[in-house]
């Protein structure tokens, strides 16, 4: 089963949260071996995603065999300024060959930044967008 976290994103800034997996005893799963992927989208059944999370497994101190069970996520927030102002979902999902395993699940709410950091210039525009 996988654990549910709610991901609170402002849009147009840089974002990075620690996600730690856990196997059924509470214990770090051990991630060695896997690869990870993760996006979000408006909606499970939504046929494009919002953004890419690009999760990274974290190996941990002992080398690629050490049972971290930790996945990172970093967004610059160049990422997040396109991204719609919405409540949306997420899942991350480890994967072997063919086996696949949705190991973090939840809501992602984008919220909208209150102060733009430029209000003139180059890359911005009357909307509040950057491009």
């Amino acid at each position: 089963m996988a654990t549910s976290y709610d991901l609170n994103i402002t849009r147009g800034s840089d974002f990075s949260v620690r996600l730690n997996v856990k196997d059924a005893n509470g214990s770090a799963y051990n991630l060695s071996g896997y690869s990870v992927s993760g996006v979000a989208k408006y909606r499970y059944s939504s046929a494009q995603a919002l953004v890419n999370l690009s999760p990274v497994i974290i190996s941990g101190v002992a080398g690629a065999s050490y049972a971290s069970g930790i996945i990172d996520i970093n967004i610059s927030g160049t990422a997040t300024t396109g991204v719609p102002i919405v409540q949306g979902v997420y899942d991350i999902e480890i994967y072997s060959g063919s086996y696949h395993e949705k190991v973090i699940q939840g809501k992602i709410n984008v919220l909208p930044e209150v102060t733009s950091p430029l209000t003139t210039g180059l890359n911005y525009n009357a909307s509040g967008n950057y491009y």
